[in-house]
Formats: C-alpha cells, sequence, structure tokens
C-alpha cells in the first residue's frame, strides 16, 4: 500500500512540476493567440448582439 501511494504523491509532483514549467516557459507563446481568440470572440458577441436588437 505505501507503494500505491509513493507513485500517487511522485506522480502529483510531477504533474504539478511541469505544470509550473509550462507556465514558465511556454505561456508566454500562446498569449498572442489568447488575445487574437478573445477579440474574435467579442466580435461574434457584438455581432450576435447587433442581430437580435436590429429584429426587435
Amino acid at each position: 500500500m505505501e507503494q500505491i501511494w509513493t507513485f500517487i504523491e511522485t506522480l502529483g509532483k510531477g504533474i504539478v512540476q511541469g505544470f509550473n514549467q509550462y507556465i514558465d516557459n511556454d505561456l508566454k507563446d500562446y498569449i498572442p493567440m489568447f488575445v487574437i481568440a478573445a477579440v474574435l470572440l467579442l466580435f461574434v458577441l457584438l455581432k450576435s448582439i447587433i442581430v437580435k436588437y436590429k429584429k426587435s
């Protein structure tokens, strides 16, 4: 039972370390894509609001 607990604990530490490393090293490369996606989402929402406003 102790081996299973050690495995789970080690796996959790590895996942946390990998997630932190991704945030530190790789996330900054994707920020422009997040900005573009947010702008596109705003345009789609504004378009749907305008269409609903024109119908009423």
